[in-house]
């Protein structure tokens, strides 16, 4: 069995805005094993986004116990990359300096290395000396997860990385994360909106409440149902929208 790569136990985020304390996370459990892809799906403001950061050591948290590869997590490290929603290349720097931009310290020619591999790895071999402007969306986001994969972290969280696409270039850059995630197996938490999507990625995928975010349930996603058109589909999609909209009459309409 794979080992425990992050644990979090009982963990509780609250922000003080005008003295007023608000809670966004509640009661927060989860444990995740070496190698898996986990999806995280809720509604907007329900602290998704805050728990992402949170693990990669980005946002403090107010209690409870957060574990990332063993150690407490305290502050961010090359043990945990992260990909936002918008790709955040620096415009002045080549697509190959921009990969590299992490890489502080290692020697020039295993530098060279990994930038190489790495922008092969997301299919960008031949624009290594492009600037950002001069790539399409999709492109971009295929350059930020190559930065975020550079230095081989054992976690690579994903914020929302395809939000900003257009729906044929998402359902591109699902299938690329998919082909990386099989072929570097790294473990792969991604925070979306799109429930097809947290369908098709995740091995399991985590529902959220309403803020205070708390976790409603977990599911495991069996791979039959990574087929967009099948039965198996429909009834993981209806699952989430039940959990959602538990009053039929709030329920939005949608193919089983």
């Amino acid at each position: 069995m794979a080992d425990t790569i992050l644990k979090i136990e009982h963990l509780n985020k609250t922000f003080e805005v005008d003295k007023e304390k608000i809670d966004i996370l509640k009661d927060i459990n989860l444990e995740i094993k070496a190698g898996e892809f986990i999806t995280i799906v809720g509604h907007s403001g329900c602290g998704k986004s805050t728990l992402l950061k949170i693990i990669g050591g980005l946002v403090e948290y107010t209690d409870g116990t957060v574990e990332r590869n063993g150690k407490k997590v305290t502050e961010p490290g090359t043990d945990c990359g992260m990909v936002f929603q918008e790709h955040r290349l620096l415009p002045w720097l080549k697509i190959k300096d921009n990969v590299a931009f992490g890489l502080d310290g290692v020697p020039q020619d295993e530098r060279e290395k990994l930038v190489k591999e790495h922008i092969n790895l997301v299919h960008l071999d031949g624009f290594e000396n492009v600037y950002p402007a001069q790539l399409s969306g999709g492109m971009s986001q295929r350059a930020a997860i190559a930065r975020g994969l550079v230095s081989n972290p054992s976690i690579l969280l994903l914020d929302e990385p395809f939000g900003a696409l257009d729906a044929l270039t998402r359902i591109q850059m699902q299938r690329e994360i998919q082909r990386i995630w099989k072929e570097k197996k790294t473990t792969m938490i991604m925070v979306t909106h799109d429930i097809d999507e947290a369908i098709y990625l995740g091995k399991r995928i985590v529902v959220m409440s309403a803020r205070p975010g708390e976790i409603k349930t977990i599911l495991n996603v069996d791979s039959a149902a990574k087929n967009r058109g099948s039965a198996d589909f429909a009834y993981y999609k209806k699952k989430i929208y039940d959990h959602f909209f538990e009053d039929a009459e709030d329920a939005p309409e949608y193919i089983i």
